[in-house]
Order: C-alpha cells, then sequence, then structure tokens
C-alpha cells in the first residue's frame, strides 16, 4: 500500500499570477464555457491595448520623434479609462459588455491616426484585426451585435484605406526607413495580437472539453471518480490483462449501518461521513490505483498490477484506517466502518461474472459482522 504521494508543484511567475488573477477577475464560474472565454478576452482587451500603446510610445521615443510619442500619449487615456472602468465593474460583481471591449480598441486606433499618424504607418489595418478577431469576443448567437461590430470595422478600415489622412509635417520627414519599420512594427504587433487571440481562444476550448469530461466522471459530491469512469478503466485493465496477463483486483466496499446515520443524524451528516470516508480512501491508495463511487454508500477500488495476497493487505489497512479516524461531528465523534469484498480478475472471466463474484464476497463479510475483508477466487468458466 503506498502513502500520499508529496508532489511539489513550482510556483508560476510573479507576472503570470497577476496577469491570470486580472483576467479571471468577475468571471462567473457558472457561466457555460463559451461565455467565460468571452469574459476572459474581455478583461485581457484593454489591458492589452494599454501595453501597445505603451511600446510605441517608447518606440517613438527611441526614435527621437516627440510628435508621435505626444500622440501615444493622447491615447493612454482610452485604454487606462478602460482598464479602470472594467475593474470597478468587476468589483461590483457586473462584468462589462463584450462590445465595449471592441470600441476601446478601434477609439484608441482612431485617436492615434486622427492625432498625428494618419495612414502613413498603416495603422487603420488595425481595424482589420479587429474584424478577424470579432468572433472570438461576440457571439456567433448575437446577430445583430456581430453584424455592427464587422461593419464598423470593415467602414474604418475602408474609409481609411481609400481615403487616406495625411501625417502631421513633423511625422512626414521621417526618412523612408523609419516608415518602413513601423509599417512592419504594426504588421508584426498586429499579427502577434492575432496568433494571441485564436491561441487564447483554441486554449479555453481544450480548458471547457476538459472540464465537461472531469464533470461526466466526476462524483459532484465526493469528487471521486463516477460510475461511467469506474467502467472505463475496468475495460482498459480487461483489455491490458489479455495482452500481457498482468493480474488486478477489485475491492468494492460498503459503509455499515449507513441508512442509521442519515435516519438519526440526517442526510446532511451522511453526506460528511461520505466525503469523510472517500478521503481516507483516496489517501490510503496508490497513484495507479482507482477509488470510485459507484452509488448510494457503496465505494470500488480498482488495483491494476496486484494480486489477491496483495490486495488483501490494502484492503484489511483500509478497513482498519477508517475503523481508527472517526469523524467530528459537534461534541462527539461518530465512528464508521466498512465491510469489503475482494476478487481477482481470470482469464475467461466475464465482466459480470467479475462484477458479481466481488459482490458476492461483499455481501459475505457483511454476513459475517460487518468491518471485515472478504475474498473470493473465481474459477474460469469452462471453454
Amino acid at each position: 500500500m503506498g502513502l500520499p504521494h508529496q508532489t511539489t508543484t513550482p510556483k508560476p511567475p510573479i507576472a503570470l499570477t497577476l496577469a491570470w488573477r486580472w483576467i479571471t477577475a468577475g468571471v462567473d464560474p457558472a457561466l457555460n464555457g463559451t461565455l467565460r472565454r468571452r469574459q476572459y478576452i474581455t478583461n485581457a482587451v484593454p489591458a492589452l491595448v494599454l501595453l501597445m500603446v505603451l511600446f510605441y510610445y517608447l518606440l517613438f521615443l527611441v526614435l527621437g520623434n516627440g510628435e508621435l510619442a505626444r500622440s501615444c500619449l493622447q491615447d493612454m487615456p482610452i485604454p487606462a479609462a478602460g482598464v479602470a472602468w472594467f475593474r470597478w465593474r468587476q468589483a461590483c460583481g457586473q462584468p462589462p459588455h463584450y462590445w465595449k471591449a471592441c470600441f476601446i480598441c478601434q477609439t484608441t486606433v482612431l485617436a492615434g491616426i486622427l492625432g498625428g499618424q494618419g495612414t502613413l504607418f498603416g495603422s487603420h489595418f488595425y481595424f482589420l484585426l479587429f474584424f478577424l478577431t470579432a468572433p472570438l469576443i461576440v457571439p456567433i448567437s448575437d446577430r445583430r451585435g456581430m453584424t455592427i461590430v464587422c461593419a464598423i470595422c470593415l467602414g474604418w478600415f475602408s474609409f481609411f484605406q481609400f481615403m487616406q489622412w495625411p501625417a502631421t509635417p513633423s511625422v512626414q520627414t521621417l526618412g523612408p526607413t523609419v516608415i518602413s519599420l513601423l509599417n512592419l512594427g504594426v504588421l508584426l504587433s498586429g499579427s502577434i495580437i492575432l496568433f494571441v487571440a485564436l491561441l487564447a481562444g483554441e486554449h479555453f476550448s481544450d480548458a471547457l472539453v476538459n472540464r465537461i469530461q472531469l464533470m461526466a466522471s466526476t462524483d459532484m459530491l465526493t469528487g471521486l471518480a463516477n460510475r461511467r469512469a469506474f467502467y472505463s478503466r475496468l475495460a482498459q485493465l480487461q483489455f491490458r490483462h489479455q495482452l500481457d496477463q498482468h493480474p488486478f483486483c477489485l475491492a468494492m466496499l460498503d459503509i455499515d449501518f449507513f441508512k442509521r446515520i442519515n435516519d438519526n443524524y440526517g442526510h446532511d451528516t451522511g453526506d460528511k461521513v461520505l466525503c469523510h470516508i472517500a478521503k481516507l480512501l483516496q489517501h490510503q491508495v496508490r497513484a495507479q490505483d482507482l477509488v470510485c463511487r459507484i452509488g448510494g454508500e457503496e465505494f470500488a477500488i480498482l488495483l491494476p498490477d496486484t494480486s489477491m495476497e496483495q490486495a488483501f493487505i490494502m484492503c484489511e489497512a483500509i478497513r482498519n484506517t477508517i475503523a481508527s479516524s472517526p469523524l467530528a461531528h459537534g461534541a462527539r465523534a461518530l465512528h464508521a466502518t466498512v465491510s469489503l469484498g475482494l476478487a481477482q480478475w481470470q482469464s475467461g472471466d466475464s465482466e459480470q461474472a467479475f462484477l458479481a463474484a466481488t459482490d458476492k464476497a461483499l455481501y459475505a463479510a457483511k454476513h459475517a459482522g460487518r468491518n471485515g475483508v472478504q475474498q473470493r477466487r473465481q474459477t474460469a468458466p469452462a471453454v
């Protein structure tokens, strides 16, 4: 029997921790995955825009063009106000609407174009970027909102593409090399933003799939694997046994006189006892074992690479641990015991016969006075 594995997970950098706290602030975990993903992106938008403006501000300072740097300073209040407003709304428990994040981006770029940069650097291509990333923020089901946002993005892009807006005279005096570099900067930064947006969407889509799979295979009360996960793992062990003849065992566990606990102390206390037993089981098994709650007060433990003798020793240790670990209940302690039935898979067995044999062993443990372990060796059926 293995003791609980103490694993140390390296802590992420402080910057990543703070960024994740910002992105997840105000997000309602009760919403479905699509809505939560849009809230994550909405939280990140004003902060990303502010970082972009700061980047260009520093770049223009390095290039020695004060007018361009001043135009960035004029842009900064827009995303900064968006960050402060979003944060305030999150503190009130009311996340902002998704489309307002789009308008923060558009207003910032528009202010930069009209404030001195013009269309000389190709900044109006950001409106095309907003059009491409709109489905990540605006729900497709909101056809009206999607149409409005996309129309505005394409409208501004087309306007500045065909009606060039001149830059200020000091900006126009920049050399062709500097202008080419700034054009390249706009292209690269837009590509990076698009890549990050698509990567974030893929990440949260994977997280949603994993969450759905976890919910489908987890018992909501105890956090253990449920009946669906039990049968899936049992099928894997059967298939593996056919390949390499590795032994595995199944232990069925039932809480003794559980109905009395519910009748005398209430179902809330009964649920606490179930969670208490589940926690003890998780700490007693090995990393490769699977503990499941398969219904009511009945649990199952799949023990791969384990002979009957080894499994019996493990079950006895589990039984003793549970019997000697009472649950605190007010001024008194609740003592619960369990009965266990044990069986080992043999070649030629069927799943139904294997489960029936384990159940018979469990019933034998109960008829023998409970708080015990009974094992039953199966014989392979004649072929």
